[in-house]
């Protein structure tokens, strides 16, 4: 699964967060046989509770927001989150 964020007004935590709240407030206007928002909630949940968003704002600009850079968040079949900038996918984890 990939998701595309806009980070030229905000940063990338507010983006995640605002899409998430989004997702839900549509799969909930839906009908309930309609389950094809639930893993981008399930994915966007994950990026919520485990990504080091002070981290990624530090180590890349791009992320902090106002920034025009083409960024992917993207999940693989075991849920790992990714992100890509500019089709460079980036290191998310910090080396504490």
């Amino acid at each position: 699964m990939q998701i595309k964020l806009d980070l030229s007004k905000h940063c990338i935590e507010t983006e995640i967060r605002k899409k998430y709240n989004q997702s839900i407030s549509e799969y909930f206007r839906k009908s309930p046989s309609d389950k094809k928002l639930e893993p981008q909630i399930k994915n966007l949940k994950i990026a919520l509770t485990t990504l080091d968003f002070g981290y990624l704002r530090k180590e890349f600009p791009e992320l902090a927001g106002h920034h025009d850079d083409e960024v992917i968040l993207s999940f693989d079949s075991k849920n790992k989150a990714a992100i890509m900038i500019s089709g460079k996918q980036i290191d998310i984890f910090s080396k504490k």
